[in-house]
């Protein structure tokens, strides 16, 4: 497995007990065979992919002009310090697109990946939070990572990451790690990060793996509810015209709710359905995968 590669001499359950989900591990060296995925050559040919989605960003401000269309406009941007990200890389690449697909099939999730060329002396964001599970694969030159728990809001999601907290509030004490090309780390979701090149360019691979959530599973079983007549029904009027007082409705609806939490109870411990989902799961994460489709986010552009 991929991952045991990438562990080297570190059992793969002390990464799933200790660190997955949890906390951040770094491993030196254990990602050289990755550094060819990720070059130079790599990231001006996929520039000139008008298809591949590029962002420009320096300091944690955006690049307002249109979009390069040639590796020399990138690179004289870049010399500016504009970091170039090619966001949803894999979608043009077929090692970065295996890369994804491996990620996904080994920890189930999916995939948001991004190649990163930032300049030395600068950062492309400030701190942040991404609901992935990160990986970063330093394939050229150094960047240095500052991370901290997040205490505020430790398991967000893409749809609440507008609601996230300023990390001024934090209170965590700051861990720092330096990555050297053919370095890796792991950054579990929801921990906030800050990236910067600050004496050599970098480039980078971002793997963001997003695991199925509880959301995930309402999101499932509404497939199964859409099916049953009592979930189809219609519930009874609220309006000024109900001849039913204020009291009387809620009544009504507590006990409507009551009845339908008693009808979902029963689905949800239906053995057929935790298969159901788990066969779902699945092959929505290598799907996504193979198509480049990572569930979009507004700050998926973000390493």
């Amino acid at each position: 497995m991929l991952i045991d590669t990438l562990l080297g001499d570190l059992p793969r359950s002390v990464f799933l007990q200790e660190h997955y989900l949890q906390q951040p591990l770094a491993r030196p060296s254990a990602a050289s065979k990755l550094r060819e995925l990720a070059t130079w050559d790599t990231a001006e040919r996929l520039i000139e992919t008008p298809e591949c989605d590029l962002l420009l960003v320096r300091d944690g401000k955006l690049w307002t002009g249109p979009r390069p269309t040639s590796a020399r406009e990138a690179r004289a941007l870049h010399a500016q310090g504009y970091s170039i990200v090619l966001r949803h890389a894999d979608r043009h690449d077929a090692g970065l697109a295996e890369l994804g697909r491996t990620l996904s099939a080994e920890l189930q999730g999916t995939v948001n990946l991004q190649l990163y060329c930032t300049p030395a002396g600068h950062g492309s964001f400030g701190w942040h939070c991404d609901p992935e599970e990160v990986f970063i694969f330093q394939t050229l030159g150094a960047k240095s990572y500052l991370l901290r728990r997040n205490t505020l809001n430790p398991t967000p999601l893409h749809e609440t990451l507008n609601d996230a907290p300023d990390v001024s509030r934090e209170r965590t004490p700051v861990q720092e790690c330096r990555l050297e090309a053919g370095d890796w780390l792991y950054i579990p979701g929801g921990y906030w990060h800050h990236v910067s090149a600050p004496e050599q360019e970098s480039i980078s691979i971002s793997v963001g793996l997003m695991p199925p959530t509880p959301i995930d599973v309402l999101d499932f079983l509404r497939t199964q509810l859409m099916r049953s007549r009592a979930w189809q029904r219609r519930l009874p009027p609220l309006g000024h015209a109900s001849p039913l007082s204020d009291a009387e409705k809620m009544e009504l609806y507590r006990s409507l709710f009551q009845e339908l939490g008693g009808e979902l109870k029963r689905m949800m411990e239906d053995p057929r359905q935790v298969l159901r989902f788990m066969a779902a799961s699945a092959s929505a994460g290598i799907r996504s995968s193979a198509l480049g489709l990572g569930t979009p986010s507004r700050r998926d552009e973000k390493d």
